[in-house]
């Protein structure tokens, strides 16, 4: 297995009336994009701070690339980039002065060429002479996105980096977060469009007032599910087969001429019978698969619904 970029140990992050992140464990290699979610208040936005070292932290270590943030502070931020829910972009600057601005600040080598290459990733370029002020809100965020580039980081910390995206926007992002995998990069994501974080993340973190709930890839988390979803189809129309699927009493089995949709909770077990009771009775099944594993229905099963 390859060695992790980040390492978040035993993470608390304590506040006069509440415990914000209790005992928070979470190890990242290169090329993996994490969804961290849950319910409003879960911690997810206090751990990235504690994370990011904007937010001083009770116990616990974070490392990224062997840093340890505690001991090599500088050296860890500068692998690192962080891109709050909101950040606000100075009206009067262009584009391309506020990310110069930041360049200069990061030091970034070869600035120029590098502001270029930010503003094309993120579909800017075109508004390279615009106004922050006359940025529509999802325009922002996309600058805000290539503001958190500019020094190459190799983790990055994404909270809530959709809001405001139309969906084309989004459409672009996640494009962006593919090419950000494929580089090696390691992503922890914030959404509550969990529908979309299917589409680039590897892995999941699930919160709970303050604690994590569950972790692992997407694949894993799906395995833990009780209820797996499933698709079947068959040949030729049948009365047969949805008699057999009615009297197996699945959850919300939906019908159609040459197939049906079900969820399944039981052993693998059942479910092989229940293929091999449909092909013995003479239905053609010609394709029987779980579907995709869903992070809403992942999250949805993993009980995390309650607020801090």
């Amino acid at each position: 297995m390859a060695e992790p970029l980040l390492v978040i140990e035993h993470l608390r992050v304590d506040f006069p009336e509440v415990v914000a992140v209790n005992d928070l464990s979470l190890a990242l290699a290169a090329g993996d994009v994490c969804g961290l979610i849950g319910p409003n208040g879960a911690g997810k936005t206090t751990t990235m701070r504690a994370v990011s070292g904007l937010q001083e932290f009770t116990r616990g270590s974070v490392r990224v690339d062997g840093h340890e943030l505690a001991r090599e502070p500088d050296e860890l931020k500068r692998r690192l980039g962080f891109m709050p829910d909101f950040c606000p972009t100075y009206d009067r600057l262009t584009t391309w002065e506020f990310l110069e601005h930041y360049a200069r600040a990061f030091s970034v080598p070869d600035r120029n060429k590098r502001i270029d290459d930010c503003l094309q990733l993120t579909w800017l370029t075109d508004k390279r002479d615009a106004f922050c002020g006359q940025l529509s809100r999802g325009m922002k965020q996309r600058l805000v996105l290539a503001k958190t580039l500019l020094p190459d980081p190799q983790v990055l910390l994404l909270d809530e980096p959709a809001s405001g995206l139309d969906p084309l926007g989004r459409i672009e992002l996640r494009n962006i977060l593919l090419q950000l995998r494929d580089a090696g990069k390691v992503v922890l994501i914030s959404s509550h469009i969990l529908s979309e974080l299917s589409g680039f993340c590897n892995k999941a973190a699930i919160m709970e007032r303050g604690r994590m709930v569950q972790s692992g890839t997407i694949a894993e988390l799906g395995q833990q599910m009780k209820r797996r979803r499933m698709s079947v189809k068959w040949r030729t129309e049948s009365t047969l087969a949805p008699a057999i699927l009615a009297a197996a009493s699945l959850k919300n089995l939906q019908l159609s001429p040459l197939g049906a949709i079900f969820d399944f909770e039981g052993e693998p077990d059942t479910l092989d019978d229940l293929l091999i009771n449909l092909i013995t009775q003479g239905v053609r099944v010609c394709e029987w698969r779980a579907l995709g594993d869903d992070l809403e229905q992942i999250f949805l099963q993993s009980g995390a619904k309650e607020l801090m």
